[in-house]
């Protein structure tokens, strides 16, 4: 009876009118974690971030009926500030890890990719191979926290492992020459070999996969609205095009001839 008592209070307490709106509701806002590391998914241009994400996030907000507020944080406080609830979605081209999974709850996958090395073109011949990477003479460069990282330290674990804060910061240290190779996802290392029509000569990708990551965006476990929210704006974006739209633009994939020695 006593229960019951609590129950019935807690129900005149929290009526419709005064109840909190669920995180995504129409007409909240809905505040979107954004590491500005990653071209070109996300990242800063003239001042203002940019890239896919950002797109589907404005694509979101028209879709869920709300308001977005873009939050830019570093790529390690991600995940501890959307657990603590300061923020209520990941955008930032993250790839689903089982690590991960104990943390948060997925969307449906967008999109998948690959880590991809990038090398100085004078050293590509000597270093293309993965199993001459794996020297205590190669220096290779990763963006710390991601799972380029992770794949390093499993897979060349006798190289020099160097832990940059951004893309860019990556790819100055491999032309400068601190660096052998750099290792990070496959549309950043794209973006760098044929940024805006430019002719690179300088660096050079292997275009060969060194994994399979499937790409998505993160809630808190408890958000079970918000994620179908997501997901069944996900799944009208891709009958319709929208989200085939947004990948060509963002990450245009050079096709390669699989040809012995590329």
């Amino acid at each position: 009876a006593a229960l019951a008592l609590v129950v019935s209070a807690g129900c005149s307490l929290f009526s419709s009118k005064n109840a909190p709106q669920a995180t995504g509701a129409p007409g909240s806002t809905l505040r979107i974690g954004i590491a500005a590391n990653y071209p070109p998914m996300a990242f800063k241009e003239d001042g203002k971030l940019t890239g896919a994400e950002v797109d589907f996030a404005h694509m979101l907000a028209r879709e869920l009926d709300v308001k977005i507020e873009l939050v830019e944080m570093p790529w390690k406080d991600l995940i501890p500030d959307l657990v603590d609830g300061k923020i209520d979605v990941i955008m930032s081209g993250f790839s689903i890890t089982p690590e991960r999974q104990k943390l948060v709850s997925f969307a449906d996958s967008y999109g998948t990719i690959g880590q991809m090395a990038l090398l100085r073109a004078e050293d590509y011949d000597r270093l293309r191979d993965e199993g001459a990477r794996n020297s205590p003479t190669t220096r290779i460069g990763v963006v710390g926290g991601t799972t380029g990282e992770q794949y390093v330290r499993r897979h060349d674990p006798l190289a020099q492992i160097k832990t940059f804060a951004t893309v860019d910061d990556g790819v100055a240290a491999l032309r400068s020459g601190q660096i052998d190779v750099f290792i990070h996802d496959a549309p950043a290392i794209w973006r760098v070999t044929s940024a805006r029509g430019a002719v690179e000569r300088e660096l050079r990708a292997r275009y060969v996969p060194l994994t399979s990551e499937k790409l998505a965006w993160a809630v808190r476990k408890q958000d079970e609205q918000l994620l179908g929210r997501l997901n069944a704006a996900l799944a009208k974006w891709k009958a319709d095009g929208q989200l085939d739209l947004v990948g060509a633009r963002w990450v245009p994939v050079r096709k390669v001839a699989a040809t012995p020695g590329n």
